[in-house]
């Protein structure tokens, strides 16, 4: 039997248009869970950590600002990429305090922030790409 893939091409543009909206939206709860996390650590355990605590207050206000941005649909692309750097780079400097320390603080354990926080920086990088992906997939090719 054969099976044909289900494309997003193929769908109802209402349906498409709902895809990219849920994945928007779903990509900015996945930034709000990173931007909570961040500011709640800071005042339970960074601020009194030089770099790194107001860093987490500046994740905290950057997602602040990316939910804002993918609300308001003309600046929805920017808003949707700078979520995915901001993510990343959280991620990337987790990674880097667990190894060799970052600002001089050194992450040990594997708590529930951290597993919170992983889980929510993942998702919004997957949640978001998708978003633009689907996104870039609607428009139509450009000629040139």
């Amino acid at each position: 039997m054969a099976t044909r893939a289900l494309t997003l091409r193929s769908w109802s543009p209402a349906g498409r248009e709902a895809v990219v909206s849920a994945a928007y939206a779903l990509g900015a709860l996945a930034i709000a869970g990173e931007g909570v996390v961040h500011v709640q650590q800071y005042f339970s355990l960074y601020h009194d950590v030089s770099w790194i605590g107001p860093l987490f207050l500046v994740n905290g206000a950057a997602c602040l600002a990316v939910i804002a941005g993918i609300a308001y649909a003309p600046t929805r692309l920017l808003a949707a990429l700078a979520g995915i750097v901001i993510s990343a780079v959280a991620l990337g400097s987790l990674v880097i305090s667990y190894g060799e320390g970052l600002f001089g603080w050194q992450e040990v354990g594997f708590g529930t922030p951290v597993a919170l926080v992983l889980t929510a920086e993942v998702g919004a990088v997957i949640l978001l790409s998708a978003a633009l992906a689907a996104k870039s997939a609607l428009q139509p090719a450009r000629q040139a």
